[in-house]
């Protein structure tokens, strides 16, 4: 029977599936389900040791012998403290060494109880990865802690043989041995492919019927976007323009029609890239979780977005879609992707050819359309909330945008630097919330008339309006949104920009015209204003 601490028998699971097989145990109490566990696993051969001091040069001689990694538990306060030598020893020898620690609960830490320090980063440098488990409560606490033990045995695996610790908070009681069995856990396989791409490298994704290709954000590569313009036309693809040249997928429109419905859903997901705008595709994603998920990444780091990623594949993007274009002999024939285009080529024609009622997601469609016409001598920045939602809905090119972190700050500075170095036109569309927060942007002499700045001013953070429930708060308007009356005006007068503005869909698209065709020394600032 194994302990009743879900988190401690998933690390015990994950440790067996890993291939850790020896364990070097230290005596105490608040480490009891741990060692009970590897006591009672059969994988593990378990070695006492009651000097944590020594215990951790006892586990590095049986690395050293067998040439693998091998795990150390201590339980909470000064023990963790006492295997630091042995792991700097370690870290130095390239020999990787498990530190497993168990704690108090975090609501202790540091409030003057018996063995409450901060446990966690207690290592510092001298190993690669430090996680500190979850207590698991439910399903999302689950998945946090065995993503956590993946990382760090991964880490273990790819960061040149340096020393991981997983952190182990523990709640009374703890000699609850009522578990029968222990959980079948989700294993991360990472592999990296070895000097030139073969097709045994993407054998899963060339055995599936009907896979599923997602990109999130790409820096722009010419190269990386004509590859995706060839993969569109058998695979699908749901990307957005924060990836390539060409449009959005649209998932957002899309989602009600193809959630729940058998016939669209793949049997492999590969993902590819960082971060995506659309919360339904994030959402969808998150929903097809009997299919195998594979990500694509430049190192060994898990983002588990999907929350079901099984393994990753160690690589750049260009790499793993060259070796699908030319190992993969599908035609863009078959019933699955032929699904996906008809449905997409639906939400295509609607978007794009219908006017909105709305005048600040008319202004970037009139802004996209005539942008059209232009060639391709500009660039267009987008800020985030509303404004690069509106972009991925319009825009048929690659649009730039802060989307790491996905914070109003700064938007406005990153298209100014862009233009200081950049001979084309670039635009930024920008809400008026992130505008007025980044408005210094502007006090900057090195801009030039390249620079063209669209305002969408609906006199707050429009986004909040998106959010059910919180219309009940009377605190919305005033203090979550931050509703104003301010014009851009007078900021514009200051600091030497010329000022163009809109209220009505005609001025408005008259307006974008001049924006896009006039010449100018100095940045051009147009602001159509919904309020």
């Amino acid at each position: 029977m194994y302990s009743d601490k879900e988190s401690v028998n998933i690390l015990t699971s994950l440790l067996a599936v890993h291939g850790i097989k020896h364990i070097v145990v230290c005596p105490g109490s608040r480490n009891v389900p741990l060692v009970h566990n590897f006591n009672e696993c059969p994988q593990f051969t378990c070695h006492p040791v009651t000097d944590e001091r020594s215990a951790g040069f006892f586990a590095l001689g049986i690395s050293m012998a067998l040439d693998m990694p091998v795990a150390v538990c201590v339980t909470s306060g000064t023990a963790l403290l006492n295997v630091l030598p042995a792991v700097a020893e370690a870290s130095y020898q390239h020999r990787g060494i498990i530190v497993i620690s168990a704690d108090r609960p975090q609501a202790w830490i540091d409030q003057l109880d018996g063995q409450t320090i901060p446990q966690h980063l207690a290592l510092g440098s001298f190993v690669s990865k430090s996680v500190n488990l979850p207590e698991v409560y439910d399903e999302q606490s689950r998945w946090h802690c065995n993503r956590l033990v993946n990382e760090a045995l991964i880490a273990l695996k790819y960061n040149d043989g340096m020393s991981v610790h997983v952190n182990v908070p523990i709640s009374e009681p703890l000699f609850n041995f009522t578990t029968k069995s222990l959980p079948c856990e989700r294993s991360i396989i990472c592999t990296t492919p070895q000097y030139n791409f073969t097709d045994c490298d993407i054998k899963p994704f060339l055995k599936s019927r009907r896979p599923l290709i997602v990109i999130g954000q790409t820096g722009y590569d010419k190269k990386f976007s004509d590859l995706l313009h060839k993969l569109m036309k058998k695979h699908v693809v749901l990307c957005e323009p924060l990836a390539y040249d060409g449009r959005a997928t649209w998932f957002d429109t899309m989602y009600h029609d193809v959630s729940g419905e058998t016939a669209y859903d793949p049997d492999y997901i590969l993902y590819i890239g960082n971060t995506l705008v659309s919360k339904s595709l994030k959402q969808y994603l998150r929903k097809l979780d009997s299919c195998e998920t594979c990500m694509v990444v430049p190192d060994a780091t898990v983002h588990d977005v999907t929350m079901h990623e099984d393994s990753m594949l160690v690589c750049g993007a260009k790499e793993v879609i060259s070796a699908i274009l030319k190992y993969d002999k599908r035609t863009g024939n078959d019933d699955f992707y032929l699904l996906w285009k008809k449905e997409t080529d639906r939400h295509r024609i609607q978007i794009i050819s219908k006017p909105s009622k709305n005048l600040l997601m008319e202004t970037v469609r009139v802004l996209e359309k005539e942008l059209e016409k232009a060639g391709d001598d500009f660039c267009v920045h987008y800020a985030n909330s509303l404004s690069v939602r509106y972009g991925c809905l319009f825009s048929g090119h690659y649009i730039y945008v802060n989307r790491g972190i996905n914070g109003i700050e700064g938007s406005l500075s990153t298209a100014a630097g862009f233009s200081s170095v950049c001979g084309k036109k670039t635009f930024i569309v920008i809400g008026d919330l992130s505008f007025f927060y980044d408005s210094n942007a502007l006090w900057n002499r090195d801009l030039g008339g390249n620079l063209r700045i669209v305002l969408l001013n609906n006199g707050c953070g429009g986004i909040f309006s998106k959010l059910k429930g919180l219309e009940v708060s009377p605190a919305r308007d005033r203090y979550i949104a931050a509703s104003h009356e301010t014009s851009a005006e007078g900021l514009c007068k200051s600091y030497g920009v010329k000022y163009l503005s809109a209220n009505k869909v005609d001025e408005m698209t008259s307006t974008v015209n001049l924006l896009l065709n006039m010449d100018s020394d100095v940045p051009i600032l147009l602001e159509v204003r919904d309020f």
